[in-house]
């Protein structure tokens, strides 16, 4: 529900719980497409297996918010960070009026392979992608819709702002070291080529979190030609 001076709402979906190593470590950070986000309109942490949250709203951003309206989809945006400073940000989410964002643990990173590490984790032999990158625009579609479009037009689809136009931050993906996508890092790395990798939060029970401290378990790869 969003009441004039605070913003409240759930950040997760429904059927979906923070994993317990990420709860109350989360932060939120709202703020406007055209001033973009600094300084936001708001921020705060979010609690709970859910991510409940309460945004205080000062009176002048409230206003903003109102005269702001929709153009091009939703004027404000989320930014999903970690711990206290939000930094790195883990998702861009378009701000919804009753406050349910809808997120799924889901992380998509624009950036390179820096480091690849090879670890054996329990019985498991592990790939460690050290990527250092910035979140996606929540516009960023990785493949295209069917028909196709020409290809001149795919690239046109990131409509928010150039795909390098971002803080960098660095992040740890992992992933089977026996797996086409350690192998695919693995080229990424040798050849220096841009990547998109989507991830999700390791699950508690994996006991990834006592690896790395934010550990994105990663899900598939993208290779992007020079």
């Amino acid at each position: 529900m969003t009441t004039p001076h605070h913003l409240t709402g759930q950040l997760t979906m429904p059927d979906y719980a923070l994993p317990r190593w990420a709860q109350d470590r989360l932060a939120l950070a709202l703020w406007d497409r055209d001033t973009g986000p600094e300084p936001p309109l708001s921020s705060g942490p979010v609690s709970g297996p859910h991510g409940a949250f309460d945004l205080p709203l000062p009176a002048a951003a409230a206003q903003q918010m109102a005269l702001g309206g929709l153009r091009e989809g939703p004027q404000q945006l989320i930014t999903v960070g970690w711990g206290a400073e939000r930094d790195p940000a883990l998702a861009e989410l378009p701000w919804r009026a009753d406050g349910a964002l809808g997120w799924d643990g889901r992380v998509t990173l624009i950036g390179y392979v820096e480091q690849l590490h090879l670890l054996e984790w329990g019985a498991l032999p592990l790939a460690v992608l050290e990527v250092v990158g910035h979140v996606a625009p929540f516009t960023y579609r990785r493949l295209p819709a069917l028909p196709l479009p020409p290809t001149g037009d795919r690239h046109g689809l990131h409509t928010d702002r150039h795909l390098h136009d971002a803080p960098e931050h660095v992040y740890y993906l992992l992933a089977d070291a026996d797996s086409p996508l350690a192998a695919l890092a693995q080229d990424a790395l040798v050849s220096s080529l841009q990547i998109v990798a989507l991830a999700g939060l390791g699950e508690q029970e994996a006991y990834w979190h006592e690896l790395v401290s934010l550990p994105l378990v990663l899900d598939s790869l993208t290779l992007i030609g020079p």
